[in-house]
């Protein structure tokens, strides 16, 4: 759902996956790094992104991690990286609680 809305270019329902104790990369505030990922998005005419190979490690019922390859397109952009997503579950959601590029 996060790289569909993403895709899609839907900042609500993408911003909507991350949990409200997100760790912001680099520690900026979450009003902030909200408005930039904002602009971001809406700025790109097109966006794909895609995840293959989601390899998902359970710490314990409600925190996960998900190790996977994102390939990130845009009108400007074209990248591939590892990424790992950590996971917290919220009632019947599991939101993005941190974010790192690579293992």
């Amino acid at each position: 759902a996060w790289a569909q809305a993403w895709s899609e270019r839907d900042v609500a329902t993408y911003l909507s996956r991350y949990a409200g104790d997100f760790k912001t990369p680099g520690g900026e505030a979450r009003d902030a790094w909200e408005k930039s990922r904002r602009e971001r998005i809406s700025k790109a005419k097109s966006i794909q992104v895609s995840v293959t190979n989601p390899q998902v490690s359970f710490t314990d019922a409600t925190h996960a991690s998900v190790v996977f390859k994102q390939s990130y397109r845009s009108d400007t952009v074209k990248s591939g990286t590892a990424k790992t997503l950590v996971l917290v579950k919220t009632g019947e959601k599991w939101l993005i609680q941190q974010e790192q590029v690579g293992r």
